[in-house]
C-alpha cells in the first residue's frame, strides 16, 4: 500500500540567500514510456517557499525485506521559474514516506540579454 511523504520548496537569489517569490514550482513524474505526468503546481511566497506538496511514496514495508528490488523512496522532477533568473531543474528528487523532504533552490540572475540555453541550471542528487 503507498503511502504519502511531503515537498518542501524553499527558493532564493544565490549566494545572499534572500527569499524570491512568485516562483513557480512543478513537480512531475517520469512515466516508463518517458513521458512527464504533472503532479503539482505552485509559487512561492513572500518567504519564498512553496508547499508542503503530498506526493505519493512506496510503503516503508516493501523496502523492509532483502532482495526484493524495491526503492524505500519515489523519484520526482522539480523545475523552478521565475522571470530574470536561469531555470532551475532538479531530476530524481527522492520523496520518502511519511518524510518533508527539503528542497533549496539558489537561483542565479540572468546577463542582461535575456534568458539563453546556457542559463539553466539543472541538479541530479547523488544516490543514497
Amino acid at each position: 500500500m503507498e503511502q504519502t511523504g511531503t515537498l518542501l520548496v524553499r527558493v532564493f537569489l544565490s549566494r545572499a540567500q534572500l527569499p524570491i517569490s512568485n516562483a513557480v514550482v512543478i513537480v512531475s513524474l517520469t512515466e516508463n514510456d518517458g513521458r512527464q505526468r504533472l503532479l503539482a503546481t505552485r509559487l512561492t511566497d513572500e518567504s519564498g517557499v512553496a508547499g508542503p506538496i503530498t506526493l505519493v511514496a512506496p510503503a516503508e514495508s516493501g523496502s523492509l525485506t532483502p532482495g526484493n528490488g524495491s526503492a524505500p523512496f519515489y523519484r520526482y522532477n522539480l523545475v523552478v521559474d521565475h522571470p530574470g533568473y536561469q531555470l532551475a531543474v532538479f531530476h530524481d528528487l527522492q520523496i520518502f514516506p511519511g518524510v518533508e523532504t527539503v528542497q533549496d533552490v539558489p537561483m542565479l540572475p540572468l546577463s542582461d540579454e535575456g534568458r539563453t540555453e546556457s542559463d539553466l541550471t539543472t541538479v541530479t542528487p547523488q544516490p543514497l
